[in-house]
């Protein structure tokens, strides 16, 4: 699967997803703003121009009725006595026939109460007028008047409440944006030591807690809360632990006489049953002396102390050596072992339980793996991490026994006929953890596949 893009992963950011919900508002409520302004404005402005042509047009319209002359001469006389507005007289015929500017007869024909044009050719404007707005009169002989202001200033006004939004709304965006990948980061920041300090408890360091900083933010009462579970999980694991260890190592001491009284009773009792007797009770002595003392290693494990020890580690020639090693006894008991293990793989870890953990999975195969006539050791570094990979052919397990295998006392022969306690693979797994790894069971289809991931390449 390849990495998600940065971009992708910001929209996976929750902070982020709000941070931009906050934008669209902020954008929504800046657009709603200048529409009411720019409408306030355009109305205001455009009022006054309405109320200036009107008002020149009541006039004229007077005029005309007072001194009964023709349009034009009284278009003449109003522009003789000045005022910055624009007439036009356009005949019956169609024909400009008075004013100060020439509209087209198209124009004159559509223009139909007050409307605003922006400058065309042949209008004889000043260059500096962009628009006007303006009113038409149709008399009823087919005679038109226009009377028009200068709209440049409202058209000026468009543009620049254009450019201020443009502006408003590329700050608010860059700063909505900004704000967001900010609080992205900071939550993300949180979020990742959360995220940090659980996988460190999950691989065997309880004591670890999340920061709580100063702030008191939502985040610091989950990390108080979030710690407090902690603290009390951790207090109940050590109990099991120091419980476990207890038992294991109180047991052990009668144990050991136990063993030692049946050893003097069979050196002084030489009869062939008595013997027969006291092979079995010390056999049996024996189990629950191993028992005892791989629940003892388990704790010692997990506990976590052997990690002060950890050296640098040539990890390819002790997985070269372990395969060499039990190619005789596998080969006598018909399996086939290959190794493809990358050269040169190193990592700091306690080289006594690793060997302990790979003799673990072997000793497994060897014992367990029933019908299987081929094995393999393949080891690589991918990342920051080695996998170890340890296959069989044998007859597998059942998928939903692939976790249940690695608990303590889980045996999947029924009977318990084959040797063992259903400890080697949880010491393995507790090893694993030391290292900050873990262990996974697969079907190999047909066979077991178990791969075991262990931080290499950098200290633990």
């Amino acid at each position: 699967m390849w990495p998600d893009a940065p971009s992708r992963l910001l929209l996976k950011n929750s902070g982020f997803r709000l941070a931009l919900r906050s934008l669209a508002l902020s954008l929504a409520g800046a657009i709603l703003v200048f529409a009411i302004i720019h409408h306030a404005a355009e109305t205001a402005w455009r009022g006054q121009l309405n109320d200036a042509v009107t008002a020149a047009l009541r006039d004229i319209l007077g005029d005309i009725q007072r001194n009964q002359l023709p349009v034009p001469q009284n278009v003449n006389a109003t522009l003789a006595e000045g005022g910055g507005l624009f007439f036009a007289d356009i005949g019956k015929d169609g024909q400009w026939e008075a004013g100060n500017f020439r509209p087209g007869p198209a124009l004159a024909a559509r223009w139909n109460g007050l409307q605003t044009f922006r400058v065309r050719a042949r209008l004889a404007l000043p260059p500096r007028v962009q628009a006007v707005r303006g009113i038409a009169h149709h008399f009823a002989d087919g005679e038109t008047l226009i009377i028009a202001a200068d709209a440049t200033a409202l058209l000026s006004l468009n543009k620049v409440i254009a450019r201020s939004f443009l502006a408003v709304f590329s700050i608010i965006m860059a700063l909505g944006l900004l704000n967001g990948f900010l609080a992205a980061r900071a939550a993300q920041r949180r979020v990742d030591g959360f995220a940090t300090t659980l996988r460190d408890i999950m691989h065997g360091d309880l004591a670890r807690r999340i920061e709580v900083t100063p702030a008191a933010d939502e985040f610091d009462r989950l990390a108080a809360g979030m710690n407090a579970m902690l603290q009390r999980l951790q207090e109940l694991m050590d109990n099991l632990r120091q419980v476990t260890a207890d038992i294991s190592h109180d047991l052990r001491s009668p144990l050991a006489r136990l063993r030692e009284h049946l050893e003097r009773s069979r050196a002084k009792y030489q009869a062939p049953a008595l013997q027969e007797v006291f092979a079995e009770a010390l056999a049996q002595t024996d189990q629950a002396l191993d028992i005892f003392a791989a629940m003892l290693r388990i704790a010692e494990v997990e506990a976590g102390s052997r990690r002060s020890h950890f050296t640098e580690i040539a990890l390819s020639p002790m997985l070269t050596m372990l395969a060499e090693s039990y190619e005789p006894s596998f080969t006598s008991a018909g399996i086939s072992i290959e190794t493809h293990i990358a050269p040169d793989l190193a990592m700091r870890g306690d080289q006594e339980l690793l060997a302990q953990l790979f003799t673990n999975v072997l000793d497994n195969i060897f014992l367990h793996a029933a019908d299987a006539s081929a094995a393999s050791i393949s080891a690589q570094a991918l990342g920051q991490k080695i996998f170890v990979t340890i296959t069989d052919n044998g007859s597998g397990i059942l998928s939903e026994e692939s976790t249940r295998v690695l608990q303590r006392f889980v045996r999947l022969d029924a009977s318990r006929q084959r040797p063992g306690y259903g400890l080697g693979l949880p010491l393995a797994r507790a090893i694993a953890a030391l290292h900050s790894g873990d262990i996974v069971i697969k079907d190999n289809a047909p066979g077991v596949k178990v791969i075991i991931g262990l931080a290499g390449g950098m200290p633990i």
